[in-house]
């Protein structure tokens, strides 16, 4: 994986370990299904 990569996990289940795992494992951000549009969009500019 490219360590430069920006990763955002998307899941149904937000466990807190899930979480911290994913975080740990280099994703740069964790969003729990349902989530918005905006909220995507935000995270992506925030990101970027």
């Amino acid at each position: 994986m490219d360590a430069n990569a920006t990763i955002i996990m998307c899941s149904a289940m937000g466990q807190q370990q899930m979480v911290l795992d994913a975080i740990k494992a280099g994703a740069s951000d964790f969003i729990v299904k349902p989530f918005t549009e905006d909220r995507v969009k935000e995270t992506i500019e925030r990101l970027l």
